[in-house]
């Protein structure tokens, strides 16, 4: 184990950059609007932008990371994401930034894709989902940083610092990845790159009902936490008031307290109650979550807590699905977990991106359209895993008895 604990203060690195250079700006987003006098669902789309490039480019990674290497795709990727926060850090137009963006987002594809593929190289089964609680205690406490640090620069410099931030933690990066991080993927073959493996590969996970079931929930839970985070801050700051700096500490101290409490449950628990349950009660949470936060709207009008209350409540729900999925997803797919990274990647980002960008449309003068996707989202997913995941993990257990 002491062998492993570098690699994973290094994906806990690497992790972190993709969704740091997602949601630091998020407190600027009115203010980029206003910057260059475009309507706001124009900033919005930066942020959903970023999302598909980095949803497309990991199907990429995942596949050459398989033949070259982990450790050679890590620095590219990170290499194109210093490009992009350079461009994003002196663009010119709403429409440079969001050029900046889109490159931002293909370098950031491959940290999305390979640290999860790194992690299943070090773990598997229960460990994993154990571990991967675990991590997210530490990851889910640095990335509410990032809000609550791009309040401040937004407040005191403006927007661009975030991007010179993004600059300097994409250096810092890809030092430490090229001096620290050793290859933990010992089958990689320059050779095996050829397109009849990369659809085998891609046909194998295609196949599985577990894989293509749990995919589809998190394409939509992921979804509902994106279009938290379009819809979030224009909401709090621009319709309730809040300065970007109290958007930030309230993301950090109400979403991050509440993203480690569930990991520190769900890694204390999971042995006991089993993935599939502590999946479900996040469900649970987050449809509850969602009543809130449309009973707040009925009850209070438009207010600070009636939005912020049920949001803390969704990001502790949603907490209990992303190690259980990750760990139900990956488990069988060690042989080629670099396809697995991949295309479990894009279907997260993507499930962002698509419904991030309704989320960018939604009429932002209360919380009800939020509350109707988080809800949506929440009883799709949920349905969707006891009619194609369960049945056929019962007919797995059933099989291994036999």
């Amino acid at each position: 184990m002491n062998s492993k604990i570098l690699p994973l203060i290094l994906i806990v690195l690497v992790a972190c950059l993709t969704q740091f250079a997602s949601d630091i700006y998020t407190p600027s987003l009115p203010a980029i609007a206003k910057s260059f006098n475009v309507p706001v669902n124009l900033s919005q789309l930066s942020l959903v932008i970023y999302l598909f490039g980095v949803a497309i480019s990991q199907l990429i990674y995942g596949p050459l990371s398989e033949c070259f290497g982990r450790k050679p795709m890590l620095t590219l990727g990170i290499v194109i994401m210093l490009v992009g926060s350079l461009l994003c850090m002196f663009a010119p137009s709403i429409h440079a930034l969001i050029v900046g963006r889109v490159i931002q987002g293909l370098g950031a594809g491959a940290c999305a894709a390979l640290w999860r593929t790194v992690f299943r190289d070090c773990f598997t089964g229960e460990e994993l989902a154990k571990y991967g609680s675990y991590l997210a205690i530490f990851i889910m406490f640095i990335v509410p940083v990032a809000p609550a640090l791009g309040g401040y620069f937004e407040h005191y410099i403006g927007w661009r610092a975030n991007f010179t931030f993004m600059a300097i933690y994409t250096i810092v990066a890809l030092i430490a990845i090229t001096l620290g991080f050793k290859e933990t993927h010992a089958e990689a073959n320059k050779s095996s790159i050829k397109l009849s493996n990369i659809i085998s590969g891609y046909g194998e996970l295609i196949k599985s009902p577990i894989f293509v079931g749990i995919t589809l929930c998190v394409f939509l839970c992921y979804g509902a936490l994106f279009a938290w985070l379009a819809a979030g801050p224009v909401l709090l700051i621009k319709t309730v008031g809040l300065t970007p700096v109290e958007f930030g500490w309230f993301t950090f101290l109400g979403c991050g307290g509440a993203y480690a409490l569930a990991g520190w449950f769900n890694g204390r628990l999971v042995k006991k109650f089993s993935m599939n349950s502590m999946m479900r009660f996040g469900w649970s949470v987050m449809i509850l979550s969602s009543l809130l936060l449309a009973l707040s709207y009925f009850v209070w009008g438009v207010t600070a807590l009636g939005i912020m209350l049920p949001g803390v409540l969704f990001y502790f729900g949603s907490t209990f699905i992303w190690p259980n999925a990750f760990a139900s997803a990956f488990t069988p797919f060690g042989h080629i977990a670099g396809y697995a990274g991949a295309l479990y990647g894009f279907m997260l980002m993507s499930g962002g991106g698509a419904i991030g960008m309704i989320a960018a449309h939604m009429p932002d003068t209360n919380q009800l359209p939020l509350a109707w996707v988080i809800f949506l989202t929440a009883i799709i997913s949920w349905v969707l895993y006891e009619i194609i995941v369960v049945p056929k993990l019962k007919t797995d257990r059933a099989e291994s008895n036999t």
